[in-house]
């Protein structure tokens, strides 16, 4: 009976290995650049033509090999980062399975040229499709060059799979920038096409100089500071303001031990902590860090190595997320007068009025115009862990205006013109207050006068059970009644009357999701956020002067005042600058002759 089993050629099985690893151009970057950072190289040079079809050429002043490792590097699973199973729980190094050599050889027109420096002379190695043609010695500084052309010119099904040169040339790019981001010590120098103008990162000190070099110095002026410690794990970056997103997840970049990785796990993690900071379709921009002890993750659960896994995900999601909430809460809490903003306002105003300035004569209708006590003193500025030295503070100098389109108040401050949407203003200072009252247990708990029973699926019934403790804490005590059943019997006494059959639903769905212990705070969240957007004052309700003050000085006593809970911004200003710009009185230092 003839054998239905064989084994596959050499060549052949290098070139199924390299559909895996070897993807399109831009995984040949990432794996040639990680090889010459873990040879220790301090210059790292790429020359690229044709996308990166044509040729990918990475020069480095690394360690380089002697002839023996430069030919024993293409042989498949010959490596120098592992000697044994073991070594994976403490790696340091980029590569380590000894796939990516031999993979690319198989599928390029290959040649390898090195030196040690303890060699007198190096090694070229030339390689056509995973046929070695020739070993030579060459004279040649230490370290080593890799050129690939013709990537796939002997698969013509793979080549025909990859996208245009300029759209191959962005996934490109993208990896040399992950790879500079990773390192910022070293410099990376890169030329696109035969004429190309060179670009060069230069060697910084800093991360943040380095990611000035590479987006530039407003992109990163622009970004808040995220820091965040647990025992065994340091996060530390960068993120945009709130209210600030972007279409996609492009601007988000994620490093674990300097790796860089992409993971669901901490994109997700990083949108939970704008739930109330960002508008929903938006995503923020980010360049986060995160060290951890090497034992604590698996860096071997995909074949190119973009992913890793974490043995205490929930632990990592947790710092994530709380370390973005803190950085976005920019400003301290302050303490102010006792009484509540009013709840709501019927009066009717109509679309323009103003408000009396202090110490200057009315310009309308005496019975207009507010006490003279109304407007409060200039509040002591607030300088919150995110603001940048020397900028402005949206509440200094602070002085109401007037109210434009019967919504937005009008506010001259020290830098220029502020717009503050007072629904948006009045749904963040409520939903702060509420969530405050509701996680401190202020209000207490109020028993129920007749529990309300939830039946959930198996799954959610057992993740909820899991929860119960805490939830009892924040004020809500539930009795498991078998059978996926549940009783809810005292609930906190500040949401007595809420529907809460939807809400523990949606609550035990997350936690047997897994989207992350944070399930219950985004659960109670969005409840309270619900709940005070139709609390707050609407468009067209009429506010006094003193109204207007107090609205102002809660908002910015909020940890987030730059939002509503939804995300929406609370605010924006106009600085006198972009006014001067717009004006075109910019520059102009005889103003407008006789009109100033």
């Amino acid at each position: 009976m003839a054998r239905k089993i064989r084994v596959l050629p050499e060549a052949l099985a290098s070139q199924i290995a390299a559909g895996e690893v070897v993807e399109r151009p831009a995984s040949v970057v990432k794996e040639l650049l990680e090889n010459a950072l873990d040879a220790g190289a301090t210059e790292i040079d790429l020359v690229t033509q044709g996308g990166g079809s044509a040729l990918i050429q990475v020069s480095d002043n690394g360690c380089g090999m002697g002839r023996e490792d430069a030919l024993l590097c293409l042989e498949r699973y010959a490596t120098s980062k592992l000697a044994r199973f073991e070594d994976l729980t403490r790696l340091h190094s980029y590569g380590f399975r000894g796939e990516a050599i031999p993979t690319i050889a198989s599928v390029s027109s290959f040649l390898l040229q090195t030196r040690e420096e303890e060699e007198p002379v190096g090694t070229e190695v030339r390689v056509e499709a995973g046929k070695l043609l020739s070993v030579r010695e060459m004279g040649r500084d230490r370290g080593t060059t890799v050129q690939v052309r013709s990537l796939f010119s002997h698969l013509p099904a793979r080549r025909r799979f990859l996208r245009s040169p300029s759209r191959e040339q962005v996934h490109l790019q993208r990896q040399l920038v992950l790879a500079a981001i990773a390192q910022p010590a070293t410099t990376f120098r890169f030329r696109h096409g035969s004429r190309g103008e060179g670009t060069v990162w230069p060697a910084a000190a800093a991360r943040e100089d380095r990611l000035a070099s590479i987006f530039g110095t407003e992109w990163i002026e622009a970004l808040l500071p995220v820091h965040g410690d647990r025992p065994g794990l340091a996060l530390s970056g960068f993120l945009s303001r709130p209210g600030i997103g972007r279409p996609s997840r492009e601007e988000q970049f994620f490093f674990v031990n300097r790796r860089p990785v992409e993971s669901r796990m901490l994109s997700s993690a990083l949108q939970e902590g704008y739930r109330h900071s960002l508008l929903r379709g938006l995503y923020p921009t980010a360049v986060l860090w995160l060290e951890i002890d090497p034992a604590r993750i698996d860096p071997n659960v995909h074949p190119a190595k973009r992913e890793v896994r974490f043995c205490e995900e929930r632990e990592v999601w947790s710092l994530v997320v709380d370390a973005v909430g803190q950085s976005l809460g920019r400003w301290p809490s302050v303490a102010f007068p006792a009484p509540a903003f009013p709840e709501a306002v019927t009066e009717r105003a109509p679309a323009i009025y103003r408000f009396a300035d202090r110490g200057v004569s009315p310009r309308f209708r005496e019975d207009e115009a507010p006490p003279a006590h109304a407007i409060q003193e200039e509040l002591p500025p607030l300088v919150g862990p995110g603001r940048q030295e020397g900028a402005d503070d949206p509440r200094k100098g602070r002085r109401p205006l007037g109210v434009l389109g019967s919504l937005y108040l009008l506010v001259e401050t020290g830098g220029g013109l502020m717009l503050v949407d007072q629904h948006a203003a009045h749904e963040r200072v409520l939903f702060e207050r509420l969530l405050s009252a509701w996680e401190s247990g202020a209000g207490g708990m109020q028993p129920l006068l007749h529990p309300v029973v939830v039946t959930l699926p198996a799954r959610d019934a057992a993740a909820l059970c899991e929860e119960l403790p805490v939830l009892h804490r924040l004020g809500l005590e539930m009795n498991e009644m078998g059978g996926g059943a549940f009783s809810v019997e005292s609930v906190p006494a500040r949401l007595s009357t809420l529907d809460w059959v939807p809400f523990v639903q949606r609550l035990a769905a997350d936690l047997a999701s897994r989207k992350g212990p944070c399930a219950i705070g985004r659960a109670e969240a969005e409840t309270l956020a619900g709940i005070v957007c139709r609390r707050a004052v609407k468009a067209h309700d009429r506010l006094s002067s003193e109204e207007v003050e107090r609205l102002l000085a809660d908002l910015f006593a909020c940890r987030n005042p730059d939002t509503c809970p939804h995300g929406r911004p609370t605010w924006i200003e106009l600085s006198y600058g972009e006014l001067e710009r717009r004006f075109g009185r910019a520059g102009s230092p005889g103003g407008c002759g006789f009109l100033g």
